[in-house]
């Protein structure tokens, strides 16, 4: 018989049956995509931190433990860059884990977290039945291993972190959590007892020390591969202050210059630059 020919009870049945499927069959999610560096700056390279491998054998412990990381760091560090880049590479075992990424709406609650965790995992938003959805829910973490990173967990309340400790302590979850959060972010973790018992690997983020700047800067861009060691300490400590993203404003705006410059003249001392970096980039806290 044709699909033409169908009747619409016996058309209906069948587009029920597809429907089915594909809830019960999410489609399969891309791997994550190389991280792109801040202000999309050209010509910047990715600079491995010997933390970088701490992050990566962090990932593998609470993988293979189904245990909880968190990160912590200043804003701009670069924590969420430095996680996507290992988490391309994928270490083993969490290159078997389906990555699930959430970054939480401000002032969330549980409703609305399932309503992400629908999104990221591709699952039939049965919100109006919460019970409903957690039993799908639970029963698709227990199918595998998942890592779930949260960014910006510090919006997260105590009942949210409550929810993903009812979704962690399920005895069937193949479940391990990354909580990345900003430096302010810690006094939150701090007060959410469940998880003291349940994190294995807590790792903070550190800023650049001078003596990384002079081997790292030069890596990152290069505008800076020349560059006197004494004048990047000078933009460093005036600017920059051992922040990645501050380090990418700068390149970004010396950039800028170049462009419009008659003359390349070494960069880091010339007072038009100073001028324009007093003027876009706001002082930073520890100034």
């Amino acid at each position: 018989m044709s699909p033409a020919a169908r009747t619409p009870a016996a058309r209906a049945s069948s587009s029920g049956r597809r429907r089915r499927a594909l809830a019960r069959t999410p489609p399969r999610r891309p791997a994550p995509a190389v991280p792109r560096h801040y202000l999309l700056l050209k010509g910047a390279e990715t600079v491995p931190l010997p933390w970088f491998a701490d992050l990566a054998r962090g990932l593998e412990q609470i993988v293979s433990q189904r245990a909880i990381m968190c990160l912590s760091g200043n804003a701009g560090v670069g924590k969420t860059f430095a996680l996507d880049t290992v988490l391309a590479a994928r270490p083993r075992p969490a290159r078997r884990a389906r990555l699930v990424r959430l970054v939480p709406r401000p002032a969330p609650t549980p409703l609305s977290l399932r309503s992400d965790l629908a999104d990221a995992l591709n699952l039939e938003a049965r919100l109006k039945d919460p019970g409903a959805f957690d039993a799908a829910l639970r029963e698709v973490l227990a199918a595998r291993d998942h890592l779930l990173v949260v960014d910006e967990s510090q919006r997260l309340d105590g009942t949210c972190f409550e929810y993903l400790r009812y979704l962690f302590d399920d005895p069937h979850a193949r479940l391990a959590i990354v909580l990345v959060v900003g430096e302010r972010g810690q006094a939150v973790l701090r007060r959410q007892k469940m998880l003291a018992s349940r994190t294995g690997v807590s790792l903070q983020v550190p800023l650049l020390t001078p003596a990384d700047v002079a081997e790292v800067i030069p890596r990152f861009h290069p505008l800076w591969r020349e560059a006197d060691r004494d004048a990047l300490s000078r933009l460093d400590a005036r600017w920059c202050h051992g922040n990645f993203r501050r380090w990418a404003q700068a390149t970004h705006h010396a950039l800028r210059l170049l462009q419009h410059a008659s003359a390349h003249r070494e960069l880091a001392p010339h007072p038009l630059l100073e001028d324009v970096l007093d003027a876009t980039l706001q002082p930073h806290e520890d100034l």
